[in-house]
């Protein structure tokens, strides 16, 4: 908690050089898509922006292309914030510092992936590297850079941990093909509800940018090889 206390205190530094005047900007030119996306969606609640004309000017394009998960999040934290209607500049302001605390919820997953590599201490270390990493990361987790790969990085490893939890189930609790021919729910209960949220975890990290289905290719080649090595024999 102190960990992600801090992170957000430190990605929250730059907050007054995106406010003048009453009036916020944000860093480059995609979060001021997103906040046109937000806005939309804040007034059409839970739908997001169908069809982008600025993007691809004069033509337009589907806006979906770009994942709507990152901008329904805000709209719905917008729609919290503003008691069901807020203004332009809560919407404004609830972009500006959601990088933020994208960033600083990071370090959950981080933790407890850590954790189960190498026990509490793992899991504080990793969080300790994470709470300092400088580069990209900070860069765009950061306060005003509202774009949404640090929502990339949060789903990401919240996808790895689940794969994790879901393996460990699953060797826990060893299913196999014939617990259900049997219908022994009983027995398979635990490993396909982690499994199910897993892959819950994986279809949150496409919707919020669909190449991320790149991740199912990796986990499909690493589980085509672990599987021929562990059952070989």
């Amino acid at each position: 908690g102190l960990i992600m206390l801090f992170m957000l205190w430190i990605r929250l530094q730059p907050l007054d050089k995106f406010t003048r005047n009453g009036e916020i900007f944000f860093a480059g030119n995609d979060a001021w898509y997103h906040y046109r996306q937000v806005s939309w969606t804040v007034r059409n609640w839970p739908w997001t922006m169908p069809y982008d004309v600025y993007s691809q000017f004069p033509t337009g394009v589907r806006a979906d292309q770009f994942g709507t998960l990152f901008d329904q999040i805000i709209a719905t934290a917008a729609l919290v914030v503003g008691l069901g209607d807020p203004s332009q500049q809560t919407i404004g302001m609830t972009l500006l510092i959601a990088p933020a605390v994208f960033g600083a919820l990071v370090v959950i997953p981080t933790y407890f992936i850590g954790k189960r590599l190498g026990g509490r201490a793992g899991g504080v270390g990793a969080a300790l590297v994470l709470a300092l990493l400088p580069g990209v990361f900070l860069r765009r987790s950061t306060a005003g850079f509202s774009d949404h790969q640090v929502a990339e990085v949060l789903l990401q490893a919240t996808a790895v941990l689940a794969v994790m939890v879901a393996l460990r189930s699953a060797e826990r609790e060893k299913p196999v093909f014939e617990l259900l021919l049997d219908r022994d729910w009983a027995a398979l209960r635990e490993p396909t509800k982690w499994a199910a949220l897993a892959g819950i975890a994986i279809g949150l990290y496409m919707w919020v940018w669909p190449p991320a289905v790149v991740l199912v290719g990796i986990l499909g080649v690493f589980f085509t090889i672990a599987l021929v090595v562990e059952y070989q024999a």
